[in-house]
């Protein structure tokens, strides 16, 4: 099973059992804990996520705003995590260690775009309520189904990313770096 699945399925029975007990006791509104158990479970994802992730994954939680990845820069693990966000990964000066690198995206609405060489291989995948893809040889739009491409060069690149996106709204931009 996915982790986007897993994840849509605990929301959906929380959801469930929250009207379930609405039904079964009309006098308690449960309804008026779910905005302050939101907040507390947002306020301990931001704590806590960092030491979930381990100590080779780099996390960045901005909320709100862009991160740009470009010149010089090391890819190896990342988790950004998004409100409303853009992402801009510049591969064309980037430092690849030994290994494929896997970066991940979650978010209710995120933008990427990714500047690509020849020499890299990408593998993308995205899971969203509503997902646009515009890859370096076909373009996908897709409503409750996932987003999944790959380059031609993938397989036999030594530089390869698995770039991954969960989202409400995701949108997926490749071009090749001129």
């Amino acid at each position: 099973m996915k982790r986007w699945q897993l994840t849509i399925g605990i929301i959906l029975i929380v959801l469930g059992i929250i009207a379930l007990m609405n039904q079964v006791f009309p006098n308690l509104n449960i309804g008026r804990f779910v905005g302050p158990l939101v907040l507390i479970g947002l306020g301990l994802l931001l704590i806590l996520r960092p030491r979930f992730a381990g100590p080779d994954v780099i996390v960045q939680i901005p909320i709100l705003g862009d991160i740009r990845k470009t010149g010089t820069w090391e890819v190896t693990q990342h988790e950004i995590w998004w409100f409303v966000g853009s992402s801009r990964l510049d591969f064309s000066e980037a430092v690849f260690p030994k290994g494929d690198a896997v970066i991940k995206v979650f978010g209710f609405v995120t933008d990427v775009k990714v500047i690509l060489p020849d020499d890299v291989g990408l593998r993308v995948s995205s899971s969203a309520f509503v997902s646009e893809y515009s890859g370096l040889q076909r373009k996908q739009e897709r409503f409750l189904s996932p987003v999944e491409d790959q380059t031609a060069n993938y397989l036999s690149a030594e530089k390869r990313v698995d770039l991954h996106t969960v989202a409400f709204v995701s949108e997926i931009k490749v071009r090749h770096a001129f």
